[in-house]
């Protein structure tokens, strides 16, 4: 027999419990409110997707305190990049050790990892209350555009419950804020009506998965850039790498029935020095680019893949999401104030107009460089080679170069604190 529905009052409903869902859980941990955390899917995250934190994010992991939880669950250090040819020449070296910055390397750490670590500290917060999986049912909306004024989601009959709920259940949430961060395709933003404008590339990802076959002190990304396109070998935790390129629509059968000798062989034709690697695919991805034009109405705001999807060229969605959330953290209102709607709409808007702006630049520069890593036209990758090695060839514009890969020289800086 199904209990009856249940209730629940909070400060703070975030729907969501990828990365940028569980990060702001985890940032506000300490803040004496009270959040319910909701997240539809029954499977892990993906451990395909970003796994690199930028020494910006790496800064502001420290402020909130969180770097000894990422280095006890595995996570690493990646000191440069390197773009090169097929066979080896040095394109454009990017290297972090040496800069003025606190922390001059990126943190990595698989995808599923982040974000069981970001949970592990948003329970910290003894008002942290994560409902997985559950389903939502029905938005009730607040009068006036002022929100979203509650959710009522079933609960997994198959899955247990949090203490004082039952499998099944149905459980209506009242919150003060409502944080969308539900990814691409975010029940949030359809709800709310956002509009929004999307660009979908022509070429999707391949992502493999294997064993290291040589040791990189520097764990580095190296990305060969040649006439058959562009492949980025990544580095992952435990000795191992990844390995993305972007692939022909028409392509995917072919890797999806691949042998290893087949798929050894077409890695090696990109990047040689990979001849050999024990390639396993992790999986195939349409990119898209999704920019929404607004990100605050009422008491709602979205966060994440909801309002700002970006190609993974440069490796900024997740580390944008971050850097956008401590923003918004820090203009929330004191937990006392966040009962005045008021208040509370004046923040998120200042939020989405001090910070939108700058994320719409990232967005622009990162679809430059996404339209580039897109195309498999020999010409066109051999311009872009040509702009790194101007870059290369002028030591300031390097060292800005690097100063902007790890998060100190975009637009998005003045976010910093």
């Amino acid at each position: 027999m199904v209990a009856e529905t249940a209730a629940i009052d909070c400060d703070v409903l975030i729907v969501g419990a990828g990365i940028a869902g569980t990060a702001f859980a985890a940032a506000i941990r300490d803040r004496g409110l009270s959040v319910v955390q909701v997240e539809m899917s029954k499977q892990p995250l993906d451990t395909a997707r970003g796994d690199h934190l930028q020494c910006v994010v790496v800064e502001q992991l420290d402020q909130w305190g969180m770097l000894p939880a990422f280095w006890a669950a595995g996570a690493e250090k990646r000191h440069s990049a390197r773009y090169v040819t097929p066979t080896g020449e040095v394109i454009m070296p990017v290297n972090y050790q040496g800069l003025p910055i606190p922390h001059p390397y990126y943190l990595y750490l698989n995808h599923e990892v982040i974000a069981e670590t970001f949970i592990g500290l948003a329970r910290e917060n003894p008002r942290h209350t994560l409902f997985k999986p559950a389903r939502a049912r029905d938005f009730d909306f607040l009068p006036n555009g002022g929100g979203i004024a509650a959710l009522t989601i079933r609960l997994d009959e198959s899955a247990a419950a949090p203490d004082g709920f039952a499998p099944g259940q149905d459980v209506v949430i009242t919150p003060r804020l409502v944080v969308g961060a539900d990814g691409r395709g975010s029940r949030v933003r359809e709800e709310m009506k956002y509009t929004s404008h999307a660009h979908e590339y022509s070429s999707p990802l391949v992502v493999l998965f294997g064993p290291q076959l040589f040791d990189d002190p520097e764990h580095e990304v190296r990305s060969f850039m040649g006439p058959h396109g562009t492949l980025s070998r990544i580095p992952r935790t435990g000795g191992h790498w990844k390995v993305g390129m972007s692939i022909a629509k028409e392509d995917i059968a072919f890797w999806k029935t691949a042998t290893l000798k087949m798929r050894q062989q077409a890695i090696a034709v990109r990047a040689p020095e990979l001849e050999g690697f024990a390639a396993e695919v992790g999986g195939f991805y349409p990119v898209k680019l999704l920019n929404t034009d607004q990100w605050t109405r009422g008491n709602t705001v979205l966060l994440g893949d909801a309002c700002h999807a970006m190609h993974p060229a440069r490796g900024q969605g997740m580390n944008v999401a971050i850097r956008c959330l401590a923003r918004l953290v820090d203009l929330l209102p004191d937990a006392a104030d966040f009962a005045n709607a008021e208040i509370l709409g004046k923040r998120l808007r200042a939020y989405e107009s001090g910070t939108k702006p700058a994320v719409d630049k990232v967005l622009a520069d990162n679809h430059a460089r996404g339209e580039q890593m897109d195309s498999r036209d020999p010409a066109v990758i051999a311009t872009s080679a040509a702009a790194l090695r101007k870059i290369a060839d002028d030591p300031e514009f390097l060292r800005r170069y690097c100063m902007q890969s790890a998060g100190y020289a975009d637009s998005l800086s003045a976010l910093n604190g």
